[in-house]
């Protein structure tokens, strides 16, 4: 990559984490064609959803995103940053987000709050979202406390 492109590339990326941003929005709200839409279709594209299990390529990818829009029936979500790294072709974030949402067979909107890793892909002049890893928040604890020891919770 000569320097215009890696100007290029990290000049363009807060426009990509906005759009993912956007993105998660949709999703809230039951609608996954942005966050398709900004995911990479490679084979080595990953997720691991804050529902358990994992995918691996587009279309178990694609797959998963459209049974988590059928979740969502409507709400909001938040976005704290914690960390931007951005690089020439590989750029990652570390966010705490917050979901108010409605869920199937719910008559009230709930609330959940996720930590949140993606990595981006610099790929065919534009970014592309690579991975998604998202799990609740949770307070710190020791290990043994939930494998079945005594331990005491660190706070």
């Amino acid at each position: 990559m000569d320097g215009s492109s890696k100007r290029s590339a990290a000049e363009t990326f807060p426009a990509a984490y906005n759009a993912l941003r956007a993105a998660l929005a949709h999703v809230a709200n039951g609608d996954v064609g942005p966050i398709k839409a900004l995911y990479s279709h490679a084979d080595d594209a990953t997720s691991m959803y804050g529902w358990g299990g994992y995918e691996k390529g587009w279309e178990a990818i694609s797959r998963r995103w459209d049974w988590a829009g059928q979740q969502f029936k409507g709400g909001t979500v938040r976005h704290e940053n914690v960390t931007t790294i951005v690089g020439t072709e590989i750029a990652y974030t570390t966010d705490i987000e917050t979901f108010d949402v409605k869920l199937p067979d719910m008559d009230r909107p709930t609330q959940w709050t996720n930590r949140v890793t993606h990595v981006f892909r610099f790929e065919e002049g534009g970014w592309r979202l690579l991975h998604r890893h998202a799990n609740r928040l949770e307070g710190q604890y020791e290990p043994a406390q939930r494998l079945g020891g005594t331990a005491k919770p660190t706070s």
